[in-house]
């Protein structure tokens, strides 16, 4: 068994503590090398956005009296409303986002700041 002594001088050679103090600056270069973040966020917020303006759209109509076609054309309503929503939140989408996006990444780096700050001294 080997002792805390013998493995204390290699913690002390290791970059932990560069790598944490840098933290905040690689999540910042992480956000702006990974679009595919950036779009699965606007997927979300967009899409989100539009099938809730779809869903009240629908619920504020009436249903005509003699030609509606029952569950199978709600069914089919509620699926073109999902898809013209997700392709607005791909082509349209960035106008809400981008936004929302740059506060989202602001909040990660202060609280992996805060959290950075809180934790144990890895060396004593």
């Amino acid at each position: 068994m080997t002792s805390l002594s013998g493995i204390q001088p290699s913690l002390n050679q290791t970059s932990l503590l560069s790598e944490a103090t840098s933290a905040p600056s690689t999540l910042d270069q992480a956000k702006k090398k990974s679009p595919e973040l950036k779009e699965a966020f606007q997927d979300f917020v967009a899409g989100t956005f539009y099938k809730q303006m779809f869903k009240s759209l629908r619920s504020a109509q009436n249903k005509p009296a003699y030609f509606h076609g029952g569950q199978a054309e709600e069914m089919f309503q509620a699926q073109l409303d999902q898809q013209i929503s997700e392709d607005l939140a791909k082509g349209q989408g960035s106008a809400f986002s981008d936004t929302l996006f740059s506060a989202f990444s602001r909040q990660m780096n202060a609280q992996s700041v805060k959290s950075l700050e809180s934790a144990p001294s890895v060396i004593p």
